[in-house]
């Protein structure tokens, strides 16, 4: 009966859902941060789909061509059903709808959130790692990233700096971004502008009061006309009195691997800044 009803949805879908050429019976992700940590661990053939963000220059936190070998696929239940995996892989901002329907239909699904500490994401790393019976591998992963991160507590004294992206979005306190900052040296100054979590920073508001150091995306490949001229101001208007190192979009939002390319960010920054401090 399961399986009946599977195979009456999915065929009653096809014709409003896109139909990506995806080899049944394997592991779809439809999350870019998950499929970074694929990547990585995931054994030839294991993932059958990545997300459609995977595919994409600007968004893709996995290695472009590892993803794009690979179908891409939505978020949609319907996309999802067509598929016919043994699992997916998703984020927790997948619809609650998608999951119930891949509950009904005897699909697997492992959610997983941000997470907001080095701790959790090395958890969730583990997570990934148990389902593809890859667990080695994950252990593998998770010590590169130690190896990434400074062996010490940082004493100071601390660089205040921000991480300032596309539209103004900011990651502050209680965010594996925050950690790291503070694991490099760095103090994070959002809480200055009085932002919690997460917030938006508007642009006038920075440039009355930079930090010492603003992590932000320099290729404005992608950004619209009105963002990139606010940036072109900023960058005229700090003149020397703040560093501005170029800070991808795709790197705020992703653990797992990500956090080694962001972490050498880091570090190369902290260094350059002590070395020009008298």
């Amino acid at each position: 009966m399961r399986l009946a009803w599977y195979l009456l949805a999915a065929f009653a879908l096809a014709g409003c859902a896109r139909q990506p050429v995806i080899a049944p019976h394997g592991v779809v992700s439809n999350n870019p941060c998950i499929d970074a940590v694929l990547a990585e661990i995931a054994l030839p053939g294991q993932v059958s789909a990545v997300s459609i963000y995977s595919h994409d220059a600007d968004s893709a936190s996995a290695p472009l061509a590892w993803a794009r070998q690979l179908p891409a696929i939505g978020m949609s239940a319907e996309e999802l059903l067509l598929a016919q995996p043994k699992l997916v892989l998703t984020g927790n901002l997948a619809s609650s709808g998608a999951n119930a329907v891949l509950a009904r239909a005897g699909i697997k699904s492992v959610a997983l959130g941000v997470a907001p500490t080095i701790a959790d994401d090395m958890q969730q790393i583990r997570t990934i790692a148990a389902v593809l019976d890859r667990a080695d591998a994950g252990e593998a992963l998770i010590s590169d990233i130690q190896e990434s991160l400074p062996s010490t507590p940082f004493s100071g004294p601390f660089v205040s700096a921000i991480i300032w992206q596309n539209g103004g979005f900011v990651a502050g306190k209680g965010t594996l971004q925050d950690e790291l900052l503070a694991r490099h040296g760095f103090r994070n100054a959002s809480a200055h502008y009085g932002l919690s979590s997460w917030g938006v920073l508007p642009l006038e508001t920075l440039m009355r009061n930079p930090p010492q150091v603003i992590f932000m995306p320099t290729n404005a490949r992608g950004s619209d006309a009105r963002e990139v001229r606010a940036r072109q101001e900023l960058l005229s208007y700090l003149g020397g009195r703040t560093r501005i190192v170029d800070f991808p979009d795709r790197l705020l939002f992703c653990g797992g691997p990500t956090i080694i390319k962001v972490s050498a960010i880091l570090s190369k920054t902290r260094a350059a800044f002590q070395k020009s401090t008298p």
